[in-house]
């Protein structure tokens, strides 16, 4: 019993013990802090883009380069309007998707003609909104148009990047249902856009 009394540290000693730890988690909170803050610093350094208000104005990021639409007498349009003529157009945007330098056209439109998807897509107005591509043939002329898929029903915007840097240039689709915003990342892929990734697209 006598032992176990010496071998116990006095209590000035614990206290000395937790002063120094508590100091100790301070200074490295400290340290942290300014490392964040560093990083931070170079992170705003380094990024391009103007930063402004969304039009919510709940929260602010970086303008992106959304693709413009084509003009209303864009040959591909005028093919797609041929091949749709109940379609009310919302927008369009061309670039050369499958990497064989000829322009394709990206079409996201409203449509009365029901679908495969329409029983688990909301209508919108007096019909579907839908997204086609127009690809071209390789001659300029003629034009296959990809099978409709749903698109967001609101606030669409395409903007094309060649994600791996290499061949067919992929496109993001972003747009939005009320409050639920969604993107996704799309490849033309034996003839068809397939979606390689993405987020709350289903809620659009």
């Amino acid at each position: 019993m006598e032992l176990k009394e010496k071998i116990r540290p006095p209590v000035w000693m614990k206290i000395a013990l937790g002063v120094t730890l508590i100091l100790a988690g301070f200074c490295i909170r400290v340290f942290l802090d300014q490392v964040y803050e560093d990083m931070h610093q170079e992170q705003k350094k380094g990024e391009q883009g103007k930063v402004e208000l969304y039009e919510n104005g709940d929260r602010v990021g970086r303008t992106l380069d959304y693709a413009e639409n084509v003009q209303e007498d864009n040959k591909i349009l005028q093919k797609f309007k041929e091949a749709f003529p109940k379609a009310t157009v919302l927008i369009a945007c061309e670039e050369d998707l499958t990497n064989d330098g000829c322009k394709d056209l990206i079409v996201i439109y409203n449509t009365p003609e029901a679908d495969e998807h329409s029983t688990h897509t909301q209508a919108v107005g007096n019909g579907y909104v839908r997204l086609t591509v127009a690809i071209d043939s390789g001659n300029g002329e003629d034009y296959s148009f990809t099978d409709p898929i749903p698109a967001p029903v609101e606030n669409q915007k395409i903007q094309f990047q060649n994600v791996d840097k290499k061949d067919e240039m992929e496109f993001v689709l972003q747009g939005q249902k009320a409050n639920k915003v969604g993107y996704g990342i799309f490849r033309i892929i034996d003839g068809a856009p397939v979606n390689l990734f993405g987020e709350g697209m289903e809620e659009c």
